[in-house]
């Protein structure tokens, strides 16, 4: 016998975390399942990994980065057969970059892909800044986006203050005004200061980061009955029929085992990588699908702070609270089409020394060419059809990457001393804020993959949410912008029920 619900959510990352919750608060009745294919990560499935402990952090961070290494050898192969011992499996879990998988990444190589409950929920930084002018989908109404931009914050709580709760950091204010002078805004509501963080303050402890089971705790502890969580099991096909979802088919990434559900709505939330995969594993192959791969331009650096360019000295930094790795989060934001760049900056104490971050993100054109070819004949270690990546820089974006270093190198140098080695240009895939791959417009015209409701065109019951429907370029980290449509989605996918 076949499983039926009201609505099947492919995906535990904040999206489906969000969609989740915003229909359950509609449609209390819903029977709603919830499918992951990867397996949790701490004891407690959906927490963010700052509040199981930092060692688990750190650990998941240093994985990441030995991986990201061994691809430095085999980047150019088709698939990364030639990796030895500590690669994927189905009951790993942490972040693997997506060449893991058995993918051509060599022009994005900087790509992971979260393989754990909570998806990227559970690893983010929380940095929540909001889009602004360009960045905001100019096709949807302006009433509706302020709305949903704002339920998005409170899901996500979005928090701006400072990082660590109940102790004075005399370094902010100063901070605040060499850069509000260094980079400079018209708009008093767009200058440097503190970055706004999904999450809770607490004094004496580590911020307290927003994870996908804070978002919608039911789905996670199995309070709700008529919710249902399945974790280590893959959708690795979407069957229809005549415009209409049919069933998913699931394997059971241990055993096997192979199951069909169905569901009046189905709602699928995976990355901007995985989610487009599964469509054309599936047959369903528009012709935006993978296409208009988006990334802001990551520009890497770091300075000592010189303590004494603003009166005080090194007795005058603060300690965070232990298992919290900084000691504050400040925003430089992007002024619209003048500076489309952001910095996110981070204050902490590494080995000794007292630094500030000074990252930046540049918009990119969005461009049909950068895409992500799909094959019929080739497969990953899921079995699911290899991606090849097609990226590249146009000479725009070349030039907005400079405008971009110099913006850094004016913000770094009232702080420090900023040496041209403490600067670099990541490789494409490394911020992990890709978009665009199943882009949201208004016309079924080979431009987009959903409609303004996140509803694939042609099709009755089948939506998308995630950072790939996320239509516009973006200089801000990606997940409110995410966040705040898929609220809207979720009012759609209520409203079919």
């Amino acid at each position: 016998m076949t499983d039926t619900f009201d609505l099947v959510i492919v995906g535990t990352g904040p999206n489906g975390a969000i969609i989740a919750n915003q229909v359950r608060q509609t449609k209390p009745d819903a029977r709603i399942l919830v499918v992951e294919a990867g397996r949790r990560i701490t004891d407690v499935p959906g927490e963010h990994l700052v509040e199981a402990d930092e060692s688990a952090m750190n650990a998941s961070y240093d994985d990441l980065m030995r991986r990201a290494r061994q691809i430095e050898y085999v980047k150019d192969a088709v698939s990364m057969s030639a990796i030895d011992g500590d690669g994927w499996d189905p009951e790993s879990s942490g972040v693997f970059p997506a060449a893991f998988f058995g993918h051509n990444f060599a022009a994005f190589p900087g790509a992971s892909i979260s393989w754990n409950i909570g998806g990227m929920g559970v690893h983010w930084t929380a940095a929540t800044p909001w889009p602004y002018a360009e960045e905001i989908p100019a096709f949807l109404p302006s009433e509706e986006w302020d709305a949903d931009l704002e339920t998005a914050r409170g899901l996500l709580r979005t928090y701006v203050g400072p990082l660590v709760a109940g102790v004075h950091n005399p370094f902010e204010e100063p901070l605040f005004a060499a850069l509000r002078e260094a980079v400079p805004s018209p708009d008093p509501e767009r200058e440097a200061g503190f970055m706004p963080m999904g999450g809770a303050p607490r004094v004496g402890e580590p911020f307290a980061r927003t994870g996908p089971r804070d978002i919608a705790p039911f789905v996670f502890d199995g309070s709700d009955p008529a919710v249902e969580l399945r974790s280590g099991v893959l959708v690795h096909r979407v069957e229809h029929e005549g415009g209409r979802v049919t069933g998913l088919a699931l394997r059971d990434l241990v055993t096997g085992e192979e199951t069909t559900v169905r569901g009046t709505q189905v709602l699928i939330a995976g990355d901007a990588l995985r989610t487009p995969q599964l469509l054309w594993a599936s047959g369903i192959r528009p012709a935006a699908l993978g296409a208009y791969l988006n990334e802001h331009a990551t520009i890497d650096g770091e300075v000592d702070i010189d303590a004494a360019r603003f009166g005080l000295t090194d007795a005058d930094i603060i300690e965070p609270p232990k298992g919290e790795p900084f000691i504050g989060s400040f925003w430089s934001p992007s002024i619209g089409a003048a500076r489309p760049a952001h910095g996110q900056l981070m204050e902490r104490v590494y080995e000794g020394r007292h630094k500030l971050s000074v990252g930046w993100y540049c918009a990119t054109e969005i461009r049909a060419e950068n895409r992500i070819e799909f094959s019929d004949e080739l497969q990953d270690s899921l079995g699911m059809p290899h991606m090849t990546v097609h990226f590249s820089y146009s000479d725009a974006d070349l030039e907005e990457i400079r405008r971009t270093q110099e913006v850094q190198r004016a913000a770094a140098n009232v702080i420090g001393d900023f040496p041209t080695d403490d600067r670099a240009v990541q490789p494409p895939g490394a911020s992990l804020h890709y978009t665009g791959t199943v882009r949201m417009g208004t016309a079924d015209d080979g431009t987009s993959v959903v409609d303004t409701d996140g509803r694939v065109w042609g099709f009755e019951n089948l939506y998308l949410a995630g950072n790939g429907v996320i239509p516009t370029a973006l200089t801000c980290n990606a997940t409110l912008t995410g966040a705040t449509l898929s609220v809207r989605i979720a009012r759609a996918v209520a409203a079919s029920l």
